[in-house]
């Protein structure tokens, strides 16, 4: 998890729900806060020991216990309640395991057609490394900073399909890599096709398909992905369950200066989400668990990774 873009959900959410209190019948939403447990041995993550003894392979892991609010608020417009204006993370998107911040506005069609645009101005944002490749003396920080683009084209004449389309932009303030073919500055084009379907009254099935091109200023560091995932998704009116696998493999654009070769990647991710409602018996009070692995298998030693995620917490409806 990113901190930053977490504080940003909770500090932005407090802020704004006394704006819609006009109207409390037109306002819903979501808060959450999660305790929890991460761990990560990449030699990317700013999280692991910033002097790097070797480029033979991971990192030392690094665990962490985290406290992280998320959530989601929304406005409804129109007549018909059939227009919302939105910020926090999704229901979908935390169901995967993605944690992405958005500012956006939908539309829904009387067809079932559900148009989405959104503006997600942390989602590449953070810290990196300035050089994560200097041995010996300890490697410093810099920011990166970005924004993205987003709009989802859901459930698409009530037939189950959707397509999710981003583009997003960012620079690292003090590039400090010598090689030019690894600068990291970048934009970031991304589209998703998906389809959802009712396996029973009470579970379902969404398969997806996603490539990403990454253009970065050094071809070394661009790349090519494509990705696929599945989630299964049963609920018996109190307990919820959704369980994500995907898979994707990312091909780099050149050969590495460094390493000597075209790097590859095979990532794999599971992602497991609970909630159980009205726990205790307390009404839109619900009890929820994100946990996940990421894996991160490459022809390069360096770049290979785990990282793992457990987390349990409250969340209140509105």
């Amino acid at each position: 998890m990113k901190r930053n873009h977490l504080l940003t959900i909770a500090a932005i959410t407090s802020l704004c729900a006394p704006a819609f209190s006009v109207n409390a019948s037109k306002l819903s939403g979501e808060l959450i806060l999660l305790s929890g447990y991460s761990s990560t041995n990449s030699n990317l993550s700013t999280d692991t020991d910033a002097t790097l003894r070797g480029l033979g392979g991971s990192a030392e892991r690094e665990d962490d216990y985290l406290v992280a609010p998320l959530g989601h608020i929304a406005y409804s417009l129109g007549a018909n309640n059939n227009q919302r204006i939105y910020l926090g993370t999704s229901r979908d998107d935390l169901a995967v395991g993605d944690l992405a911040f958005e500012l956006g506005y939908q539309y829904d069609f009387a067809n079932g057609t559900q148009i989405d645009v959104a503006f997600l101005p942390t989602v590449v944002s953070g810290e990196v490394w300035a050089n994560p490749y200097q041995t010996g003396p300890a490697r410093g920080k810099e920011d990166i900073e970005g924004y993205a683009y987003r709009m989802k084209i859901n459930n698409l004449m009530n037939s189950g399909f959707s397509l999710d389309m981003a583009f997003a932009t960012s620079e690292v303030d003090n590039e400090r890599i010598e090689y030019q073919s690894l600068h990291r500055d970048n934009d970031t084009y991304y589209v998703k096709g998906s389809y959802g379907f009712e396996l029973g009254q009470r579970s379902g099935l969404v398969t997806s398909f996603a490539y990403t091109h990454l253009d970065a200023e050094g071809k070394a560091a661009s790349f090519d992905q494509y990705k696929a995932e599945v989630t299964y998704f049963i609920s018996n009116g109190v307990q919820s369950l959704a369980l994500t696998s995907s898979y994707a493999r990312r091909e780099y654009d050149e050969i590495h200066p460094i390493f000597n070769k075209e790097r590859a990647d095979d990532r794999h991710k599971l992602f497991i989400a609970y909630e159980y409602a009205n726990v205790m018996g307390w009404q839109n009070w619900n009890f929820v668990s994100l946990n996940g692995v990421n894996l991160n298998r490459s022809n390069i030693d360096f770049y290979e990774n785990e990282d793992y995620l457990v987390s349990m917490g409250l969340s209140y409806k509105f």
